[in-house]
């Protein structure tokens, strides 16, 4: 449907599906792989005039779904369905479909947010997420192949990508990195000008290989590389292992409830991660100013009451403890000024 020259395989063929079944097998058990990625998932088998989303492909995957599964337990899949509302791609989750789907609305606002420097619905998406869709089963990202790479979108400013890391990696779900996000690379469409190799040195061919590759090179790819960016601490690649160390050492910022903070000054983001046993606060600022007017607000009850201990988990600096009664708190400063485009992450305990 969207290339003439592109296969449209008829799954409701049985040796279609006996074919499909080869294939996740050979990758599954021959190779070893760890899960499938379902481009355009919504498209699988057309009914009439209706090309998405119908019933006959949903039942193909809750039959497929003990396929794989019976091929190993922990094999996953996600699958890649824009264009629709949480409402509707609920249901490749929660009836045993698939194990993730793609975020595309949380996407668009997290590097919204980068851009304008306002945090502005992200709250809202992850809330109305979570009503659809149980235990996180989702995949937060920023941007994918098919879409202008994030540094592009953010102007090749790099505190901003760094934001966009942030607000990526202490979401809840299990978020994905699309290759060279996390040193920056650069790309606007045509497809070509997003799918470049990947810049892992600044020797010829970037690393990438020792024959010509596929595609040119980024003319930055000897400024702009893994190598360069990991012997600098204060890299956005380095950004990137930090937050992945933190969100992996913290269960309550993989798997923890997800509680909204609100703030009285809209370049604040902040959020509040809880599970049975620990609490997470993140804070973002989001512009490229410093903030000292601001506060934030836990309207929903989650904490038990008392006076907190803090511990910084990323940031480097010591914070103010929240006093909470009747499981919230108001007016909570954590500290008097926000860096511009700073991020801090603070574990909270009594």
């Amino acid at each position: 449907m969207f290339e003439s020259f592109m296969p449209d395989l008829n799954y409701n063929n049985p040796e279609v599906t006996a074919e499909m079944t080869r294939v996740f097998s050979f990758w599954t058990n021959e190779v070893g792989v760890d899960g499938f990625r379902l481009d355009a998932a919504k498209h699988l088998i057309e009914e009439g005039a209706k090309q998405a989303n119908t019933q006959s492909t949903h039942t193909w995957y809750n039959n497929f779904y003990p396929v794989y599964k019976a091929m190993n337990p922990n094999t996953m899949t996600v699958g890649e369905i824009s264009g629709d509302g949480v409402s509707v791609i609920s249901r490749y989750v929660t009836d045993n479909e698939l194990d993730l789907v793609f975020n595309f609305p949380l996407a668009g606002a997290f590097v919204k947010a980068a851009q304008t420097g306002r945090a502005s619905n992200i709250a809202t998406i992850i809330k109305t997420t979570n009503k659809f869709i149980a235990d996180s089963q989702y995949s937060p990202f920023l941007t994918n192949h098919d879409q202008n790479r994030v540094m592009s979108e953010l102007g090749n400013d790099v505190n901003k990508a760094r934001v966009a890391a942030s607000l990526l990696l202490t979401s809840p779900g299990t978020p994905f990195i699309y290759y060279g996000e996390e040193i920056g690379m650069s790309g606007m469409k045509p497809d070509q000008n997003i799918r470049r190799p990947m810049q892992w040195t600044a020797d010829a061919n970037a690393g990438f290989s020792t024959s010509k590759p596929w595609e040119p090179l980024d003319t930055n790819y000897k400024e702009v590389n893994v190598s360069t960016q990991t012997s600098d601490p204060n890299s956005l690649l380095n950004h990137y292992r930090k937050l992945i160390s933190v969100r992996n050492a913290n269960p309550a910022l993989q798997t923890g409830a997800y509680f909204e903070v609100t703030s009285n000054n809209p370049s604040v983001y902040a959020a509040l991660s809880v599970d049975e046993n620990e609490v997470v606060l993140t804070l973002i600022n989001l512009s490229d100013q410093p903030i000292t007017d601001y506060a934030l607000t836990l309207g929903e009850p989650a904490l038990t009451d008392g006076t907190y201990h803090t511990e910084i988990l990323f940031g480097g600096e010591q914070v103010q403890s929240p006093d909470v009664s009747g499981g919230v708190f108001n007016n909570y400063k954590p500290k008097n000024e926000l860096n511009p485009y700073s991020t801090l992450i603070v574990k909270l305990s009594l």
